[in-house]
Parts: C-alpha cells; structure tokens; sequence
C-alpha cells in the first residue's frame, strides 16, 4: 500500500514516515524542502532503501501534482504540509490563506482526479480559541485566533463538502519530543517554538528564552499548554490509516490531558537539562490564547490510541538527548557530541 505525506520532511512528517515504514507501509515524501530536512529522508533511506520515495515539489504546482497522482498507486494521502507560524500568519494573512487553503484544495483535486478517496488531515487545536471550558473535547465551539487556525479550520470546512472523499481530521495540541531510538529528531532552528529556545540557550547559542506574556489568567500569569509526544502523533496516525474507513469524517484530538504553564515547562527543562535558563519577560504574541488543554477519550476510545511518551519528562528529555548529540540539527549531521 502507497501512502502519500505530504509534509513527511518536516518535524512531525518525518516521525509519522519512521513509524510508517515500520510498520511496513511504502511511502512516497512530497515535501518542497522550505522548512524540512532532506537530511531525514536520508536517514530513512538507509534504513528503509525498499519502501521510501522522495519527489520535491511544491502543492502550487498543479501539473505536477496531477503527474504524481498518475503515475503512482497511492491508496491514501496524509496532509501535513503546511506553515504554522502563528505570528508570522498575522502579518502575513494571505500566505497563510494560499500556502494552508489554495495549495490544500490543490491537492484535493489531484487527488479526487486520480480517484484517492482517503486522506487523513494534520489539523490544530488552534482551531478552537480560547477555550469555553476545558478539557477541549472535539465538541467545543470552533472559534480560531489567528489566521494561522483559520486556514486549518476554513480547509476542515471544506472537506466536508467533497463527495466521495474518506477523510479524517487530527487536531494536534503542542507537539514535542524527538524519536527516543536517536534516529530522527527535532530540528527547528529557526522556530519561535519553546523547547527549541530552551535548547539554544542550553547549547550556549542563546543567553536567555523570551516569556511571551506573563499576565494571562493562569496560576504563574504565562500561558498553559498541552504538550504531547511527536511519536504519540505518529501513532494515531497509523491507528487512523489502518482501520480509515470506519472513521469517515471524524475529527480526533491528540493531546496529553495534561496542562503546564510555560514556566513549569521551562523548570523542568531545567532540571533535566541541569543548567539555569535565563529568562526574559516580553509582551504578548497577537493570536495566543491563556489555556489549551485537551480530551483525547475519543481518541482512546474510537481509535485506541494510548500515547506512550507524552509525559513532560520523556518530551524534554527526548528532545535534549537527540540535540546533545546533533546540536546543530541536520545542518551538521553526524558524530559530533556537545561537551557539557
């Protein structure tokens, strides 16, 4: 079975391809490289040299889209490509809408033109707002922040209206963590995200983590987060495509049920980091909310998911190992070790 990631070179992408090829999937990577590693498909390739295809292309390119969908047996289509800077998505509102809606419909089309009646869609939590209560269950009101949670939720909308089409939606709280095995990990060097800053001071390339805001309506005044495992995300995804059909048109959310205050985060890392991480208070980002918590029964009881790793320690403590190790991300893949 041909199973088509878009996005598969990316954090999450590449974690869901690794756990696609163990589980003995073939997989075909379309990935336009603007925020992914061909580092990864790589290291996959050695591992997997059988069930692994790579093709660079952009969902802008509809001819080649159609080309792609025409000459390959692809029995299911996991969409994660996409951009997911919610600061940059307000002041950039139009990319956003061509890069996470156009390009999204793009696919959609080749898809439905080559008769692929699957696709499983990487969505977010962001599409709720600020939450009317918590945990977030999958039936609370949709209300999204930022132009960033539109287009994911504007797309949601659109898959409903498409004849034919087995979809599913997963909606990701905050994903962290890195492969446990060493294998792959978490490479956003240019990223706002948390565990990324934490682990730039840590490597000496930073001297402190910006705190976005320390005045919401939380216990320590920064906002609450639900952090869940990249390879618990990959797992849900592989739930999902095995038994797809019985799913026609849910909406799952994948988060720990557990919330911790962008402070509590940065202590814990600290201790198992064991190093301080100095901090610094700044103003608020536009489109972040106070608490997003999540309910993942229905992902435990429909898919039978049971996330395996998403305890804040296995998440920070992932991710440290595989940066002790590649402290430059795949930019400098190889042996060397950081001395700490």
């Amino acid at each position: 079975m041909n199973i088509l990631v878009t996005g598969g070179a990316g954090y999450i992408g590449s974690h869901l391809v690794k756990n696609l090829l163990k589980e003995g999937f073939s997989v075909i990577v379309f990935d336009n490289l603007s925020t992914g590693f061909i580092e990864t498909i790589e290291i996959l390739r050695q591992r997997y040299p059988k069930h692994l295809e790579f093709i660079k292309c952009d969902l802008s390119d509809k001819e080649k889209l159609a080309e792609i969908f025409e000459t390959r047996e692809i029995e299911t289509v996991m969409h994660l490509a996409a951009k997911i800077d919610v600061a940059e998505s307000v002041e950039k509102p139009e990319l956003y809408h061509q890069e996470n809606y156009l390009n999204s419909i793009n696919l959609l089309e080749a898809m439905t033109a080559a008769g692929v009646k699957k696709l499983i869609f990487s969505s977010t939590a962001a599409v709720y707002g600020n939450p009317l209560y918590t945990p977030i269950d999958e039936k609370h009101p949709t209300n999204p922040l930022n132009p960033y949670a539109q287009t994911k939720l504007d797309f949601e909308k659109y898959l409903s209206k498409v004849e034919n089409l087995n979809y599913v939606i997963l909606r990701y709280f905050n994903v962290g963590g890195s492969d446990p095995s060493g294998l792959i990990g978490k490479s956003h060097l240019q990223s706002g995200d948390l565990m990324e800053n934490i682990l730039k001071v840590a490597l000496g390339r930073d001297e402190k983590i910006q705190i976005f805001g320390d005045n919401y309506e939380t216990s320590d005044g920064t906002p609450i987060r639900d952090f869940v495992h990249v390879e618990d995300v990959a797992a849900a995804h592989v739930l999902t495509l095995k038994d797809i059909d019985r799913y026609f048109g849910e909406s799952f959310n994948l988060g720990s049920e557990s919330g911790f205050s962008v402070k509590e985060f940065i202590d814990k890392a600290s201790i198992i980091i064991e190093r301080e991480i100095p901090t610094e208070t700044v103003a608020r980002r536009p489109g972040d909310v106070a608490v997003s918590v999540a309910s993942s029964q229905k992902a435990k009881e429909i898919l039978g998911w049971n996330p395996q790793y998403s305890d804040l320690d296995s998440i920070i403590r992932s991710d440290w190992n595989w940066r002790k190790v590649h402290p430059l991300g795949y930019t400098r893949y190889g042996d060397r070790v950081v001395k700490l």
